[in-house]
């Protein structure tokens, strides 16, 4: 008898044992830091393979580089890149001051065509035939298929409304918006109904990216230097603020994760152990 009740203990100890290295090993922690080129002003993040892309507003470019910081490829001439996306070997890059979207694919560059314009395009995401655009100054989201195009939003502060919204996403037919300046994110379906409303509780300051991963997500808090990790029912994970200076991107790429620290010219790097 005894021996039995032994033997339970250890097992039940063991899986209380397996399921804290679990946890443990989700949590993200710091590795490391890529330093950019000198007098970069990194805002935006998107994944090329094994390279980055990051958007320097401040200086009218975009550069492409290794894990070191090498630079592979660059675009200059636009005027002022916001959130880009990188999708089946092409880069999007919202063109804010001259309301335009760009397509950049082996070296050349051409529009975007889009149904309806945008008045400061500040974010996209490109899937299959849906281009999504967070239009900044109308204060909505640009939704745009093979057979139609709508809106999303409308400038206000209420549930569904939005206030300068930055970047937008989309999962499992779910938009998530940066709404940046009511500061928190706003999860639409794809017909435009809202759904839920993140990041009030944890008093987000300037919410500008996001990125979506399996079973989470990540929000970046700008004005708090911090970057906030929920999973897909609202509920915080975890809080990131170990080497975070003024955050206005983050990329997740399986068991890494990457924070644009737009006032220190530098890429910060988090990882799952």
């Amino acid at each position: 008898m005894n021996f039995r009740k032994l033997f339970i203990f250890m097992v039940f100890a063991l899986v209380l044992l397996t399921s804290g290295c679990e946890r443990t090993k989700e949590q993200w922690q710091f590795e490391r830091k890529i330093i950019l080129p000198k007098e970069a002003r990194p805002l935006a993040l998107a994944k090329d393979e094994e390279a980055i892309w990051f958007s320097d507003p401040d200086y009218f470019r975009l550069y492409k580089i290794d894990g070191n910081g090498k630079v592979l490829d660059s675009i200059t001439g636009i005027q002022r890149p916001m959130n880009i996306h990188f999708d089946n070997g092409t880069l999007f890059i919202p063109e804010f001051l001259t309301d335009t979207v760009w397509q950049y694919k082996m070296g050349k560059i051409d529009h975007l065509k889009m149904n309806e314009r945008p008045q400061a395009p500040a974010g996209i995401l490109v899937y299959g035939d849906t281009v999504l655009v967070a239009d900044f100054y109308n204060h909505r989201i640009i939704v745009q298929t093979a057979n139609k195009s709508f809106t999303i939003g409308g400038q206000g502060h209420k549930d569904g409304e939005l206030y300068y919204p930055i970047d937008v996403k989309m999962k499992d037919e779910k938009i998530y918006v940066a709404d940046a300046y009511n500061n928190r994110v706003q999860v639409f379906g794809f017909d435009g109904e809202h759904q839920k409303t993140i990041g009030q509780t944890e008093k987000i300051n300037v919410a500008s990216g996001i990125a979506l991963g399996e079973g989470e997500f990540a929000i970046t808090d700008q004005e708090n230097s911090r970057v906030l990790i929920y999973d897909f029912d609202g509920v915080l994970k975890q809080v990131l603020t170990e080497n975070i200076n003024y955050p206005t991107d983050v990329l997740l790429d399986n068991n890494s994760l990457y924070i644009a620290n737009f006032k220190e010219n530098s890429i910060s790097v988090y990882s799952t152990r």
